[in-house]
């Protein structure tokens, strides 16, 4: 009777049955995992928010497939400050990051087509393309000299292949794609015909002393799509708002354009309170933005000391932007067996290998919004976890 496109949620998996077990027994757990903002301490006081909900003309919709006018207005000057030139009529106003990348795989794939995607990276996709009946297909980013580099010998195509996705800066590795690799996306994309997605929600959130290469937003050379939203950029995920920018030769956005239409109209799904709240809470965001780097970097620098006056012998591999910390295990030390115990001891984070990090290195991945109270009490159980295992 049921879709073989929910396969995926059959599954589950020896850890979320631990951590069940423990929720329905009554348990606390220290959540080294939650990267919610709001659920961190940072948010939007109440009365603020109300009032830029409360706005002249959420009584009534205006049913354009881009989005408002005076929104897309300002999407378009983040960018100018940022950088690039964005035509607000090459954007596309959505109910989430998530819908757009929807949107982008329904725009360029027929079911069964294939999307190219970097691992590690956050798994999410994987859960959308199913939904959407299209395979993905892994390239491999590599950390090498102190930073993630494309594995150029992992990059192939078949006749299924339609996009490239890339996340500028991916989570969790926090690495920006740099100028060499823009070039080798870039020429791949052209000599295989292929559109670049390209996800940069975190784009805002470098690391202290790291410079960003920018947005790939004024990109005019290969057909590209910028994917962001209010949930990073503005810290209000409840709002649910996300965009598209659509960049590259112009005859090719202008068709682009003229189809995404089609399938925005078809949804229409971005609520128009948000819509109208979004110019103030762009123009108001890089206060909040700025004591979510300082919360970052005082976690990083807490996650450090941890690992180096730990005895366990975990290394911390480098971050340049994003809100996670990848702490690689002793050798020997399984991943699974590690957070088993940990689990046990009252805390819980991801394991590598639900980024892809696996091949690369046992790992753990924490979340550096952590208050650090808590990030303390979760470090310390992980110290007893990893004498055990």
């Amino acid at each position: 009777m049921f879709s073989s496109r929910l396969d995926f949620a059959d599954t589950t998996n020896a850890l979320s049955k631990a951590r069940d077990r423990r929720k329905v027994a009554g348990q606390p757990t220290i959540d080294l995992s939650d990267t919610n903002p709001a659920n961190a301490g940072f948010s939007w006081a109440v009365a603020d928010l109300g009032t830029l909900l409360r706005r002249e003309g959420i009584q009534r919709q205006d049913p354009d497939p881009h989005g408002l006018a005076v929104t897309r207005t300002a999407i378009s000057d983040y960018y100018t400050v940022r950088g690039a030139r964005v035509p607000t009529d090459r954007l596309f106003i959505s109910a989430s990051t998530s819908e757009s990348y929807s949107w982008l795989f329904k725009l360029l794939c027929n079911p069964g087509d294939e999307v190219l995607v970097p691992e590690p990276a956050y798994p999410l996709l994987e859960v959308i393309a199913a939904l959407e009946g299209v395979t993905l297909r892994p390239y491999q980013v590599v950390p090498l000299a102190g930073e993630w580099v494309i594995d150029t010998a992992s990059l192939s195509v078949t006749r299924q292949t339609k996009a490239i996705v890339c996340i500028n800066p991916s989570n969790p590795t926090g690495s920006f794609v740099s100028r060499r690799d823009r070039d080798v996306l870039r020429g791949f994309a052209q000599k295989h015909g292929l559109a670049i997605l390209c996800d940069e929600v975190f784009l805002d959130y470098p690391a202290e002393g790291i410079a960003s290469p920018g947005t790939w937003a004024g990109e005019a050379q290969v057909a590209t799509f910028v994917l962001s939203g209010l949930s990073k950029v503005a810290l209000t995920p409840q709002l649910k708002l996300g965009w598209i920018a659509v960049a590259g030769p112009i005859d090719f956005a202008m068709e682009a354009c003229r189809r995404l239409e089609h399938i925005a109209d078809a949804f229409l799904s971005v609520n128009t309170p948000a819509q109208l709240a979004l110019p103030d809470l762009l123009r108001r965001a890089e206060p909040l933005r700025a004591s979510v780097r300082a919360r970052v970097a005082q976690g990083d620098a807490a996650v450090r000391l941890w690992a180096i006056n730990s005895a366990n012998r975990c290394t911390v591999l480098p971050r340049a932007s994003g809100w996670s910390a990848i702490v690689t295990l002793p050798p020997g030390v399984s991943e699974e067996k590690l957070l088993l115990n940990a689990i046990d001891e009252g805390v819980w984070a991801h394991p590598g290998y639900f980024y892809g990090m696996a091949p690369i290195t046992p790992s753990l991945v924490l979340s550096l919004l952590t208050p650090p109270d808590t990030l303390s009490a979760g470090l310390q159980a992980l110290d007893r976890a990893l004498q055990r295992s």
